[in-house]
């Protein structure tokens, strides 16, 4: 099973109509209950087991399985289990953003910038992860939207942004 902070970007929006990524899930990393306006995103579990949440249900993905969110549904995941997931999602149309937000956040936790989940240490860097991937936050989250997009904004620029895409997504 691969480690914290893998990812493998096989097809990208730059000369494809989608964007594929191969990435872990390490046990206990999840997403906040989230959306997306501007795509699809389609996880299918390689290895483990993910649980999805989606709009009012949720899903307990093994091996093989997929589940397609389309645009404006409210979604989440989370790796329930004691062991890594590794999982292909499948960006439709393709987003070269999105693309840049999930290598930056694996290229940091591979670094030790981010929790082994990814979740960036600097506040101006999970910014920019929200900005870049077009999430957007339901509840009580989404009150923190305008600092964010304000630290995002900041971060790029002071050039934070140019700095990450050069190391972790060339």
């Amino acid at each position: 099973m691969k480690t914290q902070g893998y990812i493998k970007l096989i097809s990208s929006a730059d000369t494809h109509k989608e964007s594929v990524i191969e990435f872990n899930i390490i046990p206990n990393e999840k997403t906040p209950w989230h959306y997306h306006t501007l795509f699809a995103e389609t996880f299918e579990v390689l290895q483990g087991t993910l649980e999805v949440g989606l709009n009012n249900r949720v899903h307990q993905l093994k091996a093989g399985d997929r589940v397609t969110i389309k645009p404006n549904e409210k979604h989440y995941f989370h790796n329930v289990s004691t062991d890594n997931c590794l999982i292909k999602v499948t960006v439709s149309p393709g987003n070269k953003n999105f693309e840049n937000a999930l290598l930056i956040s694996k290229g940091l936790a591979k670094d030790g910038l981010a929790s082994a989940a990814g979740t960036p240490k600097k506040l101006a860097d999970l910014a920019l992860f929200v900005y870049l991937n077009k999430s957007k936050m339901v509840s009580l989250q989404k009150i923190a939207a305008p600092l964010f997009n304000y630290l995002a904004k900041r971060a790029i620029k002071k050039g934070r942004l140019k700095e990450l895409e050069l190391k972790y997504c060339s």
